[in-house]
């Protein structure tokens, strides 16, 4: 039975997992409900469609993984569970940071203002890859998806050649390349759009932040205002983003060196929950269109 402060974090957890369903369900509803009208959308559009479809499911797949880990240990320890657990979450998982890149890259070439040529290339053909880049998303989260699936053989041996060294020097070594081996593949395809997260973020934020200074200098409190709120939104979920990637990284390795306790998992599944939330409530309230239908929907429940 879990401890009263496992139980607090999975009440917890469960509260993040409500409010992100809800949320993420609603933007990728409003878009559909719109796409259905117009029978088109915008890249940005479509981005955060199906960011909405995968985080929905992402959540789906976060309280299934906290319920098992916590009420039904013994399920854990089987193989096909485990399996079955990890191949939905590193697709998911793997998927969304994709999708929130692509968001922050599409969002960085549309409002900021930079001369260098290699950016204005980017701005004009960026908007138009975007079904195509999201496709492949999709692809090459499945592969990676299996490739992890079929090396996780080697991390259950990492495991057990932690737990019992071999008085072989040899076949230390060999074990212990396999491991760096098993580790680069687990945490690479989440580093690579980390990496262009950020970077485009802090070319977004640099360029807002510029724009907000010259905009003091000329005295426009209300633009000025307007990039301030834009300027933490982002900087909101730039915090999110990153904390939530290191949970990720610290899963992995919790997972291959086999710690399995249960308030850690916890708290890791709370970091990551509240990244998927948070941003889904911030992209709510920056885009005028979701803001207004989630207004409407408030107060018509409120009578």
């Amino acid at each position: 039975m879990p401890t009263s402060y496992e139980f607090f974090g999975f009440i917890l957890l469960v509260i993040e997992t409500l409010i992100g369903m809800v949320a993420n369900g609603f933007i990728a509803i409003v878009n559909f409900i719109d796409w259905h009208r117009s029978r088109k959308l915008s890249p940005a559009d479509m981005i955060l469609s199906c960011l909405g479809l995968f985080r929905f499911a992402f959540h789906a797949v976060l309280i299934q993984s906290a319920i098992v880990n916590l009420y039904f240990m013994d399920a854990v320890r089987l193989t096909d569970v485990i399996l079955a657990g990890y191949s939905s979450w590193t697709f998911v998982t793997t998927t969304d940071l994709w999708f929130a890149t692509w968001l922050s890259v599409l969002y960085c070439v549309k409002i900021a203002n930079f001369s260098h040529p290699l950016f204005l290339q980017m701005k004009r053909r960026f908007p138009g890859l975007v079904p195509w880049l999201l496709l492949g998303t999709v692809g090459f989260s499945a592969i990676t998806t299996t490739v992890a699936i079929l090396g996780s053989s080697k991390m259950t041996k990492c495991n057990l050649f932690e737990s019992f060294p071999s008085n072989n020097s040899d076949s230390r070594i060999k074990m212990s390349n396999d491991c760096w081996y098993v580790a680069l593949l687990y945490t690479a395809p989440n580093f690579f759009p980390f990496m262009i997260f950020l970077s485009s973020s802090i070319l977004l934020l640099t360029s807002l932040w510029r724009h907000k200074n010259l905009l003091q200098s000329s005295a426009r409190d209300a633009s000025t205002e307007v990039h301030l709120n834009a300027i933490k939104a982002l900087a909101s979920f730039l915090i999110l983003y990153v904390s939530s990637f290191l949970m990720e990284i610290l899963s992995t390795l919790f997972y291959w060196i086999g710690i399995t306790d249960a308030w850690a998992l916890i708290l890791i599944l709370n970091v990551i929950a509240s990244y998927s939330s948070g941003h889904a409530v911030i992209l709510i309230f920056m885009n005028p269109r979701l803001k207004q239908k989630s207004i409407r929907i408030l107060h018509q429940l409120k009578c």
